[in-house]
């Protein structure tokens, strides 16, 4: 292979020493990559310390790569591109380096420049053309599309006739030519997508074993590697709020980490070894380096294996749910709100159970020491056939689709078939490749089984192609590393650009679905696994040891009590029971109460005492609380794996807290094992029971409690009713109000500072900032729970949603309506969504068909969405709010509003209703409402969406390239100018709107509209305090920034009088300076700093390389274009002399002008064209001419002898872009020119 170009490849231990990297050249072998990677020191040991630090290609065959981002990929990755790239001939690399040094390049990453060898024609190149001047020459004199005598050819100005081309088509020119687009479509192939097999190199070798051949023998066995090191996260908090902070703080930075390609296979190594455990838990694992993990019990009681002394915990979460209260609307049967007498609705309080999580502790196998672990679930596959057959048919009873084999052209292992619901698996392939295939296939069958033909709605949460392939390639890597299946061949160094520009909440969805889905399969797999290894070990007849997971299911094997038989235990029990009864009648005999010496033993024996006296079996508590020799407390819960437990000091106060995963252990047991945890001397452990473990539980919580601020006079008392920082931006002045709510200690969290900041920036009312940071505060939900209150923090997000469409609504009395989601129940919409009418208008209309088609199945039931919509009518800014059920059948949103009315308008129950609660004047306006409702608010929606629906029409053909005539762009405009016009009418209440244009009108107004347009050019050249011909010169745009243009004089024999003439000569000759005899030769930026002398001895001195005038001269003006002010200075004898009478001009004359400069800008033939006969006249007297010119002459002379033509019958102009394609193609299919030989000559 020969060199495509080269990375430096690095080892960071070396590179702190100083050391030197590796130039290691691409395409490459996976043999010579790790060759490279041993020469430099890297190896399966440390993978971490590899990385890229440079990138060159040989100077022959250069390839201008950007470096950040060949050092940011993987290995594969760009040996793939290496590979592409080395097909390339001579001219389609050159279009490549051209496309690469692009001011506006168009490649983001590898996969882009990876697709580029099936794009060529993506673009057209001229590798010749670096200039205007070029770029005009080959369009005149090379393209073949001019067609012109050659004498006239000599009179246009080619560099200004280039930049024109180059302007119109958005051309670029680079150091390797000029470059421009084709038109044709970008094809998407490799972006996004894994690196195929056999480009895939990537592969750390195994360490190398140094030894002494005279002092070790070869057969020595080598030295077993150390585990990595665990590096435990270490919280600083001082109570659980804030080390949960930490923790998630740190989690939120470990999501942003993780997509770089082997931190990602590290995360997905760590997935697979705890398929079953949380997202959070399985990232926290994989940060803190765990690689098996338990708590202290469970290693030291299920695998005979002891914490080694000094070791710190890893952290980790667990469940600890709560419940609360909270006030939600009352409904009725049929989902409706139920309403009051005050015709408001009735709410009720209702006990949820919010879930909350705490901080535990586990440690890992590489923390421990004692028995080796035995093989735990399922056998490592060993590759044989046996084994193979086995596994594989796990993986057709896991698969919810058939899988079959065949031979699947164009290399692919495998396919999902998504309409016929199969899988498809290349036949002949290796049994381990098989089996990756087939997972990657399932997980794709389980993930993306959404028909490509199903509606819309259907398809609206359906993630795009290169999601859903990492999702699948995820999983499989997932999957096999956990069966123990050959992962060496995966590549990961795509995640990295997939994850680019995605939030942190869109990223963390997509983990959570790799991490179920692979747990769903591993668990899947695993039970079909155990099933087919019970009835091949029942065929085998040969019993294996038990498992460990049911090993540690099984008594106590020390324990005298478990090695009696069932009979002998059962009597044991029945004798202990006798003799507590025993005591307690004794008690009751003697005192008439049992004393608290025989409770206490009686509970540790698992009973309960009835009132009678009698002795029942006692349910298993779920919390006890001890208090320690110390004056510490111990409080213990039962959980899911065994306890959770905290440690109290004599105050109440919370000092440190865990988890036990031993089940199988009393409270009481679990309380000394926690002790010997954190290696505190057991001692007498005294129970609080009854009343004395309520009031401790009490203490602890007030303790504990985040404290709430004092009746707020902490903002309010401090302002006394002063205005608070009347000249800050709402941003600051909530970020102050913030700060003064927590002078003395934190009350909120960050996500509901945030919040805050938005709401203030929204609504910009401080006393409603003040009150929801009281309400925040209050609360204190995020700093107890570590996160907000999604029911809250829902409910302000809408709040500033609604102000934000009311400040947009009266911002723009041209607005459309605005509609705003407050809630839903749809998971296709989220609160707080914006969008115009139109599209609320479709989107509920799709929502509500799709639910109702739903509802059809048992199981499915409405979609409750509350909304909001603002507007203005009869010119004052209005709202509506009301609620939509999806798959109710009410249709699209107006449908739903106007049935809504129409059903209480003529519901007499509706109207008894109110005329027995409320009066007949109520009743009188609600028909009032209900009638303005359906006959102005309905209409006037519906005018908006029929506007809206125009728009879109007129929008839709000018957008798309097509290839329109000029009436029927001058129609399309116009309908978009009407719609602009009529949106504030219909906002007035002017429900009447004049007729549309139509397109026939075009036929005879187009002049008009021509003379239009150059009238609005001169007018808008004006207001920026431009001539014509600047304003042309910027691009038909305003300058954002103070600039200065240059005019010198004509060359002719009619301004021969006003050439390099003083300025006092000048007036005394009876001449002005008439900017009609000058040309602008150069416009440029301002600084302040500059003065005419500066230009003027710039432009004789040292001229800019894009100037094209002459030095600059006596006679020659100097316009300033500063703060938004124009002067002109002549340029005399002696310095400058102002000159205002050179900004007056003829708006006719410079819209002519600048119609002639930019054709494109009015498509057409302007009334003072000039003939053929006077541009011929023109170039013999050595006058340049524009060719748009001599094109609208030639037009102009062909039409004058001939009928006119049927529109039906014109050919469409050609763009020049594709007049240049054309060309090309048209130049590739002719024989070349013979060359003149001696044979030729005459």
């Amino acid at each position: 292979m020969s060199e495509v170009f080269s990375v430096l490849l690095h080892n960071r231990q070396r590179y702190e020493q100083g050391k030197e990297g590796l130039w290691f050249s691409l395409p490459t072998t996976t043999e010579k990559l790790q060759a490279a990677l041993r020469e430099i020191g890297i190896s399966t040991d440390n993978p971490q310390d590899f990385f890229l630090y440079g990138y060159r290609s040989p100077q022959k065959r250069p390839i201008k790569l950007p470096r950040d981002m060949v050092l940011s990929a993987g290995m594969d990755e760009l040996n793939f591109l290496a590979a592409r790239l080395e097909k390339l001939d001579a001219t389609e690399l050159t279009e490549l380096n051209a496309a690469l040094t692009s001011p506006q390049s168009d490649f983001h990453n590898i996969g882009q420049i990876i697709d580029y060898p099936e794009n060529v024609d993506f673009y057209v190149h001229l590798p010749d053309v670096t200039g205007t001047g070029q770029l005009g020459d080959y369009y005149l004199n090379r393209s073949g599309m001019v067609d012109m005598p050659e004498e006239w050819k000599a009179g246009i100005f080619l560099p200004r006739f280039g930049l024109h081309i180059a302007n119109t088509e958005h051309g670029v020119f680079t150091d390797y030519g000029y470059l421009v687009k084709s038109g044709d479509e970008w094809q998407r192939v490799h972006e996004g997508q894994p690196v195929p097999e056999e480009y895939r190199v990537m592969a750390y070798p195994a360490p190398e074993i140094l030894r002494e051949e005279s002092k070790v023998q070869p057969e020595a066995a080598a030295p077993t590697k150390a585990p990595q090191p665990v590096t435990p996260i270490l919280l600083n908090g001082q109570n659980s709020a804030e080390r949960m902070k930490e923790i998630t703080d740190r989690l939120e930075t470990g999501i942003q980490e993780l997509f770089e390609s082997e931190r990602y296979k590290a995360y997905l190594t760590t997935m697979s070894k705890f398929h079953s455990y949380s997202f959070n838990n399985t990232l926290l694992i994989a940060m803190q380096g765990g690689q098996l993990v338990a708590g202290y019990n469970k290693w030291r009681d299920d695998f005979h294996r002891n914490v080694k002394k000094g070791e710190k915990a890893i952290k980790i979460l667990a469940p600890a749910p709560f419940k609360a209260k909270k006030e939600v609307q009352k409904l009725d049967a049929q989902g409706r709100p139920v309403m009051g007498k005050d015709g408001k609705p009735v709410t009720e309080v209702q006990e949820i159970q919010v879930p909350a999580f705490k901080i535990v502790s586990v440690f890992d196998v590489s923390q421990t020491e004692g028995e080796p672990l035995p093989s735990i679930g399922v056998e490592e596959l060993t590759g044989s056939v046996e084994r193979y057959g086995e596994f594989f048919k796990a993986l057709e009873q896991t698969s919810p689709v058939p899988i079959g084999f065949e031979d699947i052209p164009g290399g692919s292992h495998g396919y999902y078939h998504l309409t016929e619901k199969r899988i498809a698996i290349q036949e002949g392939m290796s049994e381990l490749q098989t089996l990756k295939t087939a997972i990657h296939e399932i997980a794709h069958s389980k993930l993306h089984a959404i028909d490509p033909e199903a509606p819309a709605i259907e398809q609206a949460d359906r993630p795009d192609s290169r999601t859903r392939e990492v999702q699948a390639e995820s999983v499989a890597y997932a999957v096999c590393q956990h069966y123990g299946l050959d992962t060496s061949d995966y590549s990961f160094g795509y995640v990295a650009g997939w994850s680019s520009g995605k939030d942190l909440k869109e990223l963390k969805a997509s983990l959570e679905t790799i991490r179920t889905t692979a747990h769903e399969l591993i668990t899947t797999i695993d039970g079909h696994l155990a099933q087919l290894q019970k009835e091949r070990q029942a065929q085998q007849e040969q019993p294996q040891a038990a498992p460990l997971e049911q090993a540690a299911e099984q008594p106590d094997p020390d324990s005298v009590f478990s090695k009696l038989s069932p009979e002998q235990q059962q009597e044991m029990t029945d004798s202990v029971k006798a003799m507590l009864q025993t005591l307690i009648d004794a008690d009751l005999k003697s005192t008439g109460e049992v004393s608290q010496g025989t409770k206490e033993a009686a509970q540790a024996q698992g009973f309960t005492i009835a009132g009678d006296g009698t002795l029942e079996q006692a349910e298993a508590p779920q919390e006890a609380a001890y208090r320690l020799e110390s004056g510490d407390y111990l409080y213990i819960q039962t959980s899911e794996t065994g306890y959770d437990y905290t440690l109290y000091g004599p105050d109440y106060k919370e000092l440190d807290g865990g988890q036990l995963d031993n089940p199988d252990l009393s409270l009481a047991e679990a309380g000394k094992e926690i002790l010997a945890i954190h290696e505190r001397p057991a001692g007498t452990m005294e129970p609080l029971t009854g009343d004395r473990l309520d009031d401790f539980l009490e203490a602890t919580e007030q303790a504990n409690a985040i404290p709430q601020p004092q009746a707020w006079n902490g903002i309010d008392g401090l302002l006394n009713g002063k205005p608070f920082m009347p000249e800050a931006s709402p941003a600051d002045r909530a970020a102050a109000l913030i700060e003064l709510a927590e002078k003395n200690a934190p009350r909120l969290g960050s996500e509901e500072r945030q919040l805050i900041v938005a709401y203030a920036e929204a609504v910009g009312d401080t006393d409603k900032v003040i009150g929801l940071i009281n309400r925040l505060c209050e609360q204190g939900y995020e700093l107890q729970k570590g996160q907000m209150d999604s029911f809250v923090k829902s409910e302000i997000e809408s709040e500033i949603a609604v102000a934000n469409a009311q400040r947009q609504i009266a911002q723009n009395p041209a607005a459309e309506p605005v509609v705003t989601i407050l809630w839903s129940e749809s998971p296709h919409l989220k609160d707080g969504q914006q969008m115009p009418l139109h599209e609320a208008e479709a989107v509920f209309k799709e929502l509500d068909s799709a639910r109702r088609h739903e509802r059809e199945q048992p199981g499915y039931w409405y979609d409750k969405t509350k909304f909001r919509i603002d507007f203005t009518m009869q010119g004052q800014p209005d709202s509506y709010e009301g609620r939509q059920d999806f798959g109710d059948g009410d249709g699209s949103l107006i449908q739903h509003i106007r049935g809504y009315h129409e059903y209480y308008a003529q519901d007499e129950s509706w109207k008894n209703h109110v005329l027995h609660h409320e009066g007949p004047e109520a009743w009188e306006a609600d028909k009032a409402q209900r009638d303005m409702l359906l006959h102005e608010f309905v209409p006037y929606m519906e005018l908006h969406c029929n506007l809206a629906a125009m728009e879109q029409e007129a929008r839709r053909p000018l957008r798309s390239g097509e290839t329109l005539t000029p009436e029927q762009t001058a129609y399309f405009n116009a309908v978009l100018d009407y719609v602009k016009e009529c949106r504030p009418l219909l906002n007035q209440g002017q429900y009447q709107l004049p007729e549309p244009p139509k397109l026939s009108d075009f036929d005879q107004t187009l002049q008009d509209y021509k003379e239009q347009v150059q009238a609005e050019i001169a007018q808008e050249a004006a207001a920026a305090g431009m001539t014509v011909e600047e304003y042309a010169a910027a691009g038909y745009e305003a300058p954002e920034q103070d600039s200065f243009s240059i005019y010198q004089i004509k060359s002719g024999d009619e301004t021969r009088d006003y050439r390099f003439e003083p300025f006092d000569r000048l007036q005394a000759t009876g001449h002005s300076v008439d900017r009609a005899n000058y040309d602008l030769v150069y416009t440029a930026p301002l600084d302040s700093k500059t003065t005419l002398e500066d230009i003027y001895r710039t432009f004789n001195i040292d001229h800019p390389a894009d100037f094209k005038g002459h030095s600059l001269s006596v006679s020659d003006v100097v316009v300033l274009h500063q703060g938004g002010k124009d002067t002109a200075h002549y340029c005399d004898s002696f310095g400058f002399q102002q000159v205002p009478e050179f900004l007056q001009e003829n708006p006719l004359r410079t819209a002519e002008l600048s119609t002639e400069q930019n054709e494109n800008m009015i498509d057409g033939v302007i009334n003072n064209t000039p003939s053929m006969g006077e541009l011929e006249a023109k170039v013999k007297a050595g006058e340049q001419i524009f060719l748009t010119d001599l094109a609208d002459a030639a037009k102009a002379e062909a039409k004058k002898p001939k009928a006119k033509q049927s529109r039906k019958t014109q050919q469409k102009k050609l763009s020049i872009r594709a007049q240049l394609k054309a060309a090309q193609e048209e130049q590739a299919k002719r024989k070349p020119a013979r060359e003149k030989s001696q044979e030729l000559e005459v």
